[in-house]
């Protein structure tokens, strides 16, 4: 591993090569000192190599050991430079795509998971259950596929293949499910082994996902906030401070609360295998129980951090869908944020660099970097609409969609009643008639998508005007 974060108290986490760490610390390396890993974020040492390096001529010569005459019957030692590497017998370490010798060696595509979603049923209790009294709160799990369609119509290719999603015996037209984002199929008896009960055909995997068996349990982020989430894939890394929820059988129930800082059970999932608890997991950024959690998640297929690398999407406003991020804007060019903060000597720069695109679209989308430093090193790779996009080789990679389309299965919603709500009043002879006009107002000004219904129909906008202005002209209307 050649790059490493350096974390120094009082000082700014930093991306680090060895090279520079042996050339600026020699051989006298602080005790404050410690590195981390860029993708696990766990502890790494540094391994100084037999090179030495020299700071004036920017060459580097092997070691010279004195002392020691070698033998002329001696084998050359192997050249090894600086790097950085993992502590021995950490099982996190150990899922960390770092950890091998041979990364960045070709690797088979793996075909991405099923989306699959944890919703809580509709009135049932919302509330977190008791300790000692039984969860009331009744969810369950919907699965949904992906939409890549890596340079083909996939939509027609599902159709003419007449292509199906098995869910236990029963076939759903993958097709339909690929052209309406709302549609889902159920989970009707839930389990952590799925591939023997899912079946995809083995031509359409990559395009719309494949079933994934979970460890013991099933992880959900919280980003329907109490109805649920969505299903975290195997090897994805957990955020200290967030609410996540974890499926699992109710005797995990205990080992969870020796693991994390929050473990409420707040349902259940019932099942023909036995009724499945529904957990909401918290872990503090200075846990004392960080160690723990992370060997609990590490045995089960995931890892804790508490750095955020990916890159921030700050324009335009976009969907995020099966990890890809798809503007609603069809002229907006997409601009990425750096999620951390630069060296102290380094000024944030607020120029945006759109790296180049060698894409075969007629007009594709670009994207923008915003406050990255380190950009001499850009990657991009277009599969398909998709691009893959990262500022240099250290942080992972962004996806965001090349079309200039808008998002498929995006409609808008049908426009609310703008008539009242309340009984119609009796109207007094004495009663102004700009009281009508002035309800009429008050009605588009909490009706948001009123605007929306005017431009359909071609008239004026009205929801932008100031209410103070609305009730003037109607004043001045019936003086």
């Amino acid at each position: 591993m050649d790059t490493a974060w350096q974390c120094i108290p009082m000082a700014r986490t930093r991306i680090v090569t060895a090279e520079d760490v042996v050339l600026e610390f020699q051989s006298d390396l602080p005790s404050n000192v410690r590195f981390r890993c860029p993708s696990c974020d766990q502890p790494v040492h540094l391994n100084r190599g037999n090179i030495e390096y020299s700071a004036d001529a920017g060459t580097s010569r092997q070691r010279a050991h004195a002392g020691s005459s070698r033998r002329l019957h001696d084998a050359p030692r192997r050249t090894v430079r600086a790097h950085f590497k993992h502590t021995k017998n950490n099982p996190v370490a150990k899922l960390c795509e770092r950890y091998q010798a041979t990364i960045g060696a070709h690797t088979p595509s793996i075909p991405p998971a099923l989306p699959m979603f944890l919703r809580r049923d509709r009135g049932t209790v919302n509330r977190a259950a008791a300790p000692n009294t039984p969860c009331t709160t009744m969810f369950h799990l919907e699965l949904s596929v992906r939409r890549r369609s890596l340079g083909c119509d996939l939509i027609g290719g599902l159709r003419n293949d007449h292509a199906m999603l098995i869910v236990d015996h029963d076939s759903h037209d993958l097709a339909d499910l690929v052209a309406n984002r709302r549609r889902t199929v159920r989970l009707e008896d839930p389990a952590f082994q799925l591939r023997a009960r899912i079946a995809v055909p083995e031509r359409w995997q990559r395009n719309v996902g494949v079933p994934e068996d979970g460890e013991r349990v099933f992880l959900f982020t919280a980003e329907f906030g109490p109805n649920g989430g969505r299903r975290l894939a195997a090897g994805t890394s957990l955020h200290t401070n967030f609410d996540y929820y974890a499926v699992v059988r109710p005797r995990e129930l205990h080992v969870l609360r020796t693991c994390f800082d929050i473990a409420d059970a707040v349902g259940t999932l019932p099942s023909s295998h036995g009724d499945l608890l529904v957990v909401r997991i918290v872990t503090l950024a200075n846990s004392p129980q960080r160690e723990q959690a992370n060997f609990w998640l590490a045995d089960h297929g995931f890892r804790l951090t508490s750095l955020d690398l990916d890159a921030v999407p700050i324009w335009p406003p976009q969907l995020h869908a099966n990890g890809i991020d798809e503007p609603l804007f069809a002229k907006s060019f997409q601009i990425y944020q750096t999620p951390f903060a630069t060296h102290d000597d380094v000024q944030t720069s607020d120029v945006i660099v759109f790296p180049p695109l060698h894409c075969a679209l007629p007009d594709p989308r670009r994207a923008g970097l915003l406050g990255f430093t380190q950009i001499g090193r850009r990657c991009t790779h277009i599969e398909g609409t998709c691009c893959f996009l990262r500022a240099n080789s250290h942080l992972p990679w962004s996806a965001y969609a090349l079309s200039r389309a808008y998002p498929e299965g995006l409609e808008l919603a049908d426009p609310p009643d703008l008539r009242p709500t309340e009984p119609p009043a009796i109207v007094d002879a004495a009663t102004p008639s700009a009281s009508s006009p002035l309800r009429r107002a008050q009605r588009q000004r909490v009706n948001r998508h009123y605007d929306v219904t005017q431009m359909r129909e071609g008239l004026p906008t009205r929801h932008g005007k100031s209410y103070g202005v609305t009730v003037a002209r109607i004043r001045s209307a019936h003086r």
